[in-house]
C-alpha cells in the first residue's frame, strides 16, 4: 500500500467517524429533546393546577385579609372564581369577598375620620423639620459668610474696578 492510499483511506474513516458520530448525536438529541419536552409540559401542568388549587387560594385570600391587603385578597379571590367556579372553596370566596368588601369600608371610614388629625401631624412635622433645616443653613451661612464675601469680592473685583473707572 503506498502513500497515497494510505491517506484516503485515513480520510475515508474519519468521514466514516463524523458521519457516525453526527447520527448518534442526532438520534440523541431528538429522544432527549422529546423526553424533556413532555417533562416540562408535565411540570407546567402540575405547576398549574398548584396554582390555582382551591384550598391554596382561599388561604392565600383570607392571609391576604388579615395583613389588610384587600386589593390583593380580592384579586386572588377572583382567581379563585375564575378557575374553580363550582367548587366549596369558591361559594366560602363569595362569602369572604363580603366580608373583605366590608373590612375595608370600615378601614376607609376610619381612614377619613382620622385624616384631619393625622394631617395635622404630618403637616407639623414636616414645617419643625423644614424650619430646622432652614435654621442650619443659616447658621452655615453665618459662619462663611466673611469668606462667601471675600470669595464673591476676589471675583468681581476686576469688574467692580472697571466700572468704576468709567464713572469718571
Amino acid at each position: 500500500m503506498d502513500a497515497k492510499e494510505k491517506r484516503g483511506l485515513i480520510v475515508k474513516n474519519a468521514v466514516f467517524f463524523l458521519l457516525g458520530g453526527l447520527l448518534v448525536f442526532a438520534i440523541m438529541s431528538f429522544t432527549v429533546v422529546n423526553n424533556l419536552k413532555a417533562e416540562n409540559e408535565d411540570l407546567a401542568s402540575a405547576l398549574d393546577i398548584s396554582r390555582y388549587e382551591a384550598d391554596r387560594l382561599l388561604a392565600d385570600a383570607k392571609a391576604q385579609l388579615v395583613s389588610g391587603d384587600y386589593d390583593e385578597a380580592k384579586s386572588t379571590l377572583k382567581t379563585l372564581f375564575e378557575n374553580q367556579p363550582g367548587s366549596e372553596e369558591a361559594a366560602e370566596g363569595r362569602e369572604l369577598l363580603i366580608t373583605i368588601e366590608d373590612e375595608e369600608m370600615d378601614a376607609d371610614k376610619r381612614w377619613e375620620a382620622a385624616l384631619p388629625d393625622i394631617r395635622e401631624e404630618w403637616f407639623n412635622s414636616m414645617a419643625e423639620r423644614l424650619w430646622a433645616e432652614s435654621d442650619e443653613d443659616r447658621a452655615e451661612l453665618e459662619k462663611n459668610l466673611n469668606k462667601i464675601i471675600t470669595e464673591e469680592w476676589e471675583d468681581a473685583k476686576s469688574k467692580v474696578r472697571e466700572e468704576w473707572a468709567n464713572e469718571d
